[in-house]
């Protein structure tokens, strides 16, 4: 964090801490304040959430002003009073009530990125601070309106004098001064002060955050090195095995080979142990992001006058902290198209005969070694018929192809970089930009994405991700007598056909498997020639790798399956850069270092080759 307190008090590397304690625990603060206040637009009579919001409020006030901030405290103060009212039952809850506490909340973070960037914000204090202002006198005086779906009445509360008016507690002066004022000069710089200042801060921020005593802040970047030691342990622990075994086969049924054997296995034991440990400590729940999307909901459902609850499941699955933070863009996009495209506006969906609110079903689970989150709404659905004409007429594909691709495929069209359904380019979509990044983003991620539509019904958009981007596991095969690894989260099954049943449909290779045709693909040529290993000797005999890219389902040749591992992914360095079709290198027990195929990459590039 950059030296951005002017105030002498926080100088000196103590006070910094303090500093930082707070910008950490703020922030948590106002990731559930996000969440609690779109909770209380639903939940107006709700007592118990209310009082949670006021004691956010309440406590970022208060740790905001030990540290002699100023602008912080006026602004959640006003935001206090207003709930204060909403406690006191003196006035209920209404849209321009709330659309006030949220203005509020926003100019709290923008503030707060002030303190940690030492920028200036676009962000006008003074605005905001008369618009609470003006919430607050309305209320006192009964002027104000109560905004509904039915109607628009008038209601006059009697000020029962309880609280005093915002213009007395803050003077319109104070709220325009710097965010750490000079003027502060009831805080000084000695012993005691500071001391009290830290038992304050502390206790104010435990009680916030409900901390227990045994739980720590660690590093990110510490982490990250945890975990590339435990990678490098993981290499060691399979050179070992590895070594094990030939000493097995060469001293079997000798002491020492005995002695070794038991070795090897407890440090294989606890080498994965200690792998599982490392992945759960970088493991956090994917409700950190999932949180923050019924805001977005909301402010997109004003703009494009739509009625769209979000509803969240499966907030409590834990994914790795680097995967979390790459997933949250295309989430993004999908919950934006899903309001925009998926669900119709109010009197759309009465002609259709549905309940006047629209959903989106945000879901989040575990599936082995894999994590599924899926986006689900109960709009109009996607038609292929459009699809198709929609990127004929933008020259995406032509109409000769369009006449050989089955629905899903047209419906995958929607990915193509430029494709766009929309009449009217807005700020939320039409420029032809969103899906196709979704799916390429999720490819880096070494992960699939599938739709599933139905015309009136609403759309299912799957996305599986692995659960790690650093350990994974991987099938070992040969090809051309080279050892490749292909991710275990991409195959469906291993085949052995005889040549006899590999047949040719329109000059490519197929097998039959289960009343389905499997085209089968060369390893070699998907590599464009790279493998200059001799072949293996002909036999009658070809293993089949069957794997699955989103919907589709192909079939790799190999000549040999070496077995499964677990492997390191470590880069190509700056050497060798970007190769078309390889995610990555490992290094095997016996020091050989391997290739690992980016299946996704790969099958891309062929389509779009064919």
């Amino acid at each position: 964090m950059s030296e951005i307190i002017p105030n002498p008090i926080l100088i000196d590397s103590e006070m910094k801490e303090i500093v930082e304690s707070f910008l950490v625990e703020t922030k948590e603060i106002l990731e559930k304040l996000d969440f609690d206040l779109l909770e209380l637009e639903k939940r107006p009579d709700d007592s118990e959430l209310l009082n949670q919001i006021f004691r956010s409020f309440h406590t970022i006030k208060g740790t905001s002003g030990f540290l002699g901030l100023e602008k912080l405290p006026n602004i959640t103060h006003e935001c206090e009073d207003l709930l204060n009212k909403l406690r006191k039952k003196e006035v209920k809850l209404y849209l321009g009530l709330m659309d006030g506490i949220i203005l509020g909340f926003d100019t709290i973070k923008a503030l707060l990125r002030k303190i940690e960037v030492d920028k200036n914000e676009d962000y006008d204090i003074n605005k905001t601070a008369k618009v609470l202002e003006n919430l607050i006198h309305d209320i006192e005086t009964g002027n104000y309106i109560v905004e509904s779906k039915e109607e628009i009445k008038k209601i006059d509360i009697t000020n029962q004098g309880e609280g005093q008016n915002i213009k007395e507690v803050m003077p319109q002066n104070e709220i325009l001064n710097e965010e750490i004022s000079d003027a502060e000069s009831s805080v000084k710089k000695s012993d005691g002060v500071k001391e009290e200042l830290i038992k304050k801060l502390t206790a104010t921020t435990m009680a916030a955050s409900n901390v227990k005593d045994n739980t720590i802040r660690v590093d990110v970047d510490r982490l990250d090195a945890l975990l590339d030691i435990v990678s490098e342990l993981v290499l060691g622990r399979n050179r070992l095995m590895q070594v094990n075994s030939q000493f097995g086969v060469e001293f079997e049924g000798s002491k020492y080979s005995k002695v070794f054997g038991e070795v090897t296995k407890q440090i294989d034991l606890m080498t994965t142990e200690l792998q599982l440990v490392v992945m759960k400590l970088r493991m956090i729940k994917i409700g950190k992001i999932f949180n923050r999307y019924p805001r977005l909901v909301r402010d997109l459902c004003k703009d494009l006058e739509k009625d769209v609850e979000l509803i969240i499941k499966g907030e409590e699955t834990e994914v790795d902290k680097n995967l979390i933070e790459e997933i949250n863009d295309p989430l993004v996009h999908l919950i934006r198209n899903a309001v925009d495209h998926g669900v119709e506006k109010p009197d759309e969906r009465v002609k259709a005969s549905k309940e006047i609110k629209g959903t989106i079903i945000l879901a989040a689970e575990h599936l082995g070694n894999n994590i599924q989150i899926t986006i689900e709404d109960n709009g109009k659905g996607i038609d292929p018929i459009v699809i198709r004409d929609k990127a004929i007429e933008k020259g995406l594909i032509t109409k000769e192809k369009a006449k050989d691709l089955t629905r899903i495929e047209l419906m995958n069209l929607i990915f193509l970089p430029g494709f766009s359904t929309a009449k009217v380019v807005s700020n939320v979509s039409g420029r032809g930009v969103g899906m196709d990044v979704v799916k390429t983003n999720v490819a880096k991620l070494r992960g699939m994405i599938n739709i599933d539509s139905e015309v009136g019904k609403g759309t299912k958009i799957i996305i599986k991700l692995p659960l790690t981007l650093a350990i994974i596991p991987g099938m070992i095969v040969k090809v051309h007598k080279q050892m490749m690894v292909i991710p275990l989260g991409s195959v469906i099954e291993v085949l052995r056909v005889n040549k006899k049943q590999i047949h040719s449909v329109k000059g490519k290779e197929v097998i039959t498997v289960r009343d389905s045709l499997l085209p089968l693909v060369n390893l070699n040529q998907l590599l464009k020639g790279k493998l200059n290993g001799e072949q293996k000797e002909e036999y009658d005999w070809q293993y089949v790798v069957g794997i699955g890219i989103a919907e589709k389902r192909y079939g790799i040749k190999v000549d040999e399956l070496v077995g499964q591992q677990e492997v390191v992914i470590k880069s190509l360095g700056v050497y060798l850069g970007k190769v078309d079709g390889i995610a990555g290198s490992t290094i095997m027990g016996d020091g050989t270092v391997v290739m690992i195929l980016d299946i996704n990459e790969l099958f891309n590039n062929l389509e779009a080759n064919s």
